[in-house]
């Protein structure tokens, strides 16, 4: 088994955030691949929800799907709710790797507005819980699936997330912090002093020079030479291929995805479950 994609290294990074008696939510496709992944190879311990719901809790690592949920529910220990939810997330039990749209050179982010609040752009999903997350959670993750000047910003439209800096330091803040952040180039942390991001590793056959283009503000200088990220293991693309996501859904997150992706997906999931004759399964 040999050369990988970059959706399959960044599960691999990914798949190194969740340990520990924790919750592992997550908000992009690879980040939910990488915590089945962490699961089934590291960490048995951790627990993973029924597609992020409350249908189940504590599911095996079961293989992604565009509809999932009914599958992993059908192996979960029990059940839940949000009440449970939002008292594990109070007691600091939730590790979450987000899907910011923007996130700029504090570790801030933002998932809510595209330009100005009063009259924005784009209008998205809102803050939601990352609010209760700055004061409840010690990390967060970042997966941004493509590197631009557009995602990675001088300063985010709106802050839902607070990165470091006076702000922080000013409100109290000492949970919440932006642990790392990943994309399709690499590895990437906050000064804890607000000076800006830096590079911790690159992934294979990226330059500085190509971070530098595809960033909207200047990155800190690097100490030395920059580590290569790790390629994914042989028994981490076969889970990955073979037990995790056959399907092939981790190409929706793909820097530039296929046209016709998702209809692609939904035929081929939507075959899995009826038979020649078209009854159900």
């Amino acid at each position: 088994m040999t050369g990988f994609t970059v959706e399959e290294q960044v599960i691999s990074v990914l798949a190194q955030i969740y340990r520990g008696e924790v919750i592992a939510a997550a908000a992009t496709v690879s980040a939910d691949i990488a915590a089945r992944l962490a699961k089934a190879l590291y960490a048995p311990e951790i627990v993973l929800m029924a597609g992020g719901s409350m249908a189940g809790f504590d599911c095996a690592p079961t293989a992604k799907g565009l509809n999932d949920e009914w599958i992993s529910s059908a192996t979960a220990v029990r059940g839940s709710d949000w009440i449970e939810t939002f008292d594990l997330i109070s007691a600091g039990k939730y590790a979450i790797c987000m899907g910011p749209v923007q996130v700029d050179r504090t570790g801030s982010c933002n998932i809510s507005v595209l330009g100005d609040w009063e009259r924005p752009k784009v209008a998205m999903i809102g803050s939601r819980g990352i609010p209760d997350d700055l004061v409840r959670l010690s990390e967060l993750t970042f997966h941004v699936r493509r590197h631009t000047p557009r995602a990675l910003v001088e300063r985010v439209d709106f802050r839902c997330g607070l990165g470091f800096g006076p702000d922080r330091d000013r409100l109290g803040l000492t949970m919440g912090e932006p642990r790392m952040l990943v994309t399709d180039l690499g590895v990437f942390d906050f000064d804890r002093d607000g000076a800006g991001m830096r590079v911790r590793s690159l992934h294979p056959g990226v330059s500085f020079g190509d971070v530098v283009k595809a960033t909207g503000f200047e990155l800190l200088p690097p100490r030395g030479a920059v580590p290569v990220t790790p390629p994914p293991t042989e028994e981490e693309l076969y889970w990955i291929r073979e037990r995790l996501d056959p399907l092939g859904v981790r190409r929706l997150d793909s820097p530039e995805p296929p046209p016709g992706l998702l209809a692609e997906l939904a035929e081929r999931e939507r075959s899995l479950w009826t038979t020649p004759a078209g009854g159900a399964r």
